[in-house]
């Protein structure tokens, strides 16, 4: 039990970071924000899937898990943070909330 407590707590500070981040530096709405940071779930399955080749070595498949989630999760939130950066001039933009 509490090792699953501590990998909770691994896992859910840095989201609740990330969270808190895209809603201050983005101006992202609560549910914009909590979209971005689900996006670890797709990822995970991301860096799940492209590590299945190395079944046989478990600890080798999880670091290469591991590196694929935070790769794919990166690349989909630093995409969606440049986009909201540019649309912070358009006169339509709508996100607080």
């Amino acid at each position: 039990m509490v090792f699953l407590t501590l990998l909770a707590g691994i896992v859910l500070i840095p989201l609740a970071r990330e969270y808190g981040d895209l809603r201050r530096s983005f101006g992202l709405s609560r549910m914009a924000a909590f979209a971005t940071t689900s996006l670890v779930v797709p990822a995970f399955a991301v860096g799940l899937t492209m590590a299945l080749p190395l079944q046989s070595r478990p600890a080798l498949q999880w670091v290469a898990t591991v590196v694929g989630t935070l790769a794919a999760y990166s690349l989909a939130t630093r995409a969606i943070a440049a986009s909201a950066s540019a649309a912070g001039t358009a006169p339509s933009r709508s996100t607080r909330g």
